[in-house]
């Protein structure tokens, strides 16, 4: 191995390569890291990103403002009025008036959307009621409540006096 030193002349035992170990390391960096620039040693590029595509979700709900002509309203709107609730209050007026229009949209690109948001406006609702998953999922829980035993009973007291009132 034919390895420099710093100053670019050969080291003193050319058999003791590691004698100067600046030389061995350069000597391995320079076909591994070729393509690389190192620190202070080329163009620099930096993509600054926005908080929320660094971060993504942080709370339960992240509410934005920066593409609001009115930040102000906004804050005042969705403090009273959540996105959720504005959303849910256009769906109960849309939902009946599109079932009772449907037959008016023949357009195929047309009726694939009604289609679309009627299968997505059933589906919320389900997601709205839960399921019995969901119910079991929550009971399980109970299990490291020391009650556990007391809130069985009750679930099951509950689910009769339901099915009763079903006949």
């Amino acid at each position: 191995m034919n390895a420099q030193g710093p100053s670019g002349n050969l080291p003193e035992d050319p058999a003791a390569p590691w004698a100067d170990p600046w030389a061995v390391w350069r000597n391995w960096a320079a076909p591994n890291l070729a393509d690389q620039h190192n620190p202070f040693s080329g163009d620099v590029t930096q993509w600054i990103r926005a908080w929320s595509e660094a971060v993504g979700q942080v709370g339960l709900l992240n509410i934005n403002y920066g593409g609001s002509s009115d930040p102000q309203a906004e804050r005042r709107i969705t403090g009273r009025y959540s996105y959720g609730r504005q959303l849910g209050r256009l769906m109960e007026v849309l939902v009946p008036y599109v079932r009772k229009h449907e037959g008016e949209f023949k357009e195929a690109s047309d009726a694939r959307a009604v289609k679309e948001f009627l299968d997505m406006a059933r589906d919320i609702e389900a997601m709205k009621h839960g399921s019995v998953s969901d119910l079991l999922e929550k009971a399980s829980k109970w299990r490291k409540d020391p009650d556990f035993k007391t809130k069985l009973a009750e679930l099951r007291r509950g689910l009769d006096e339901l099915e009763k009132s079903l006949k």
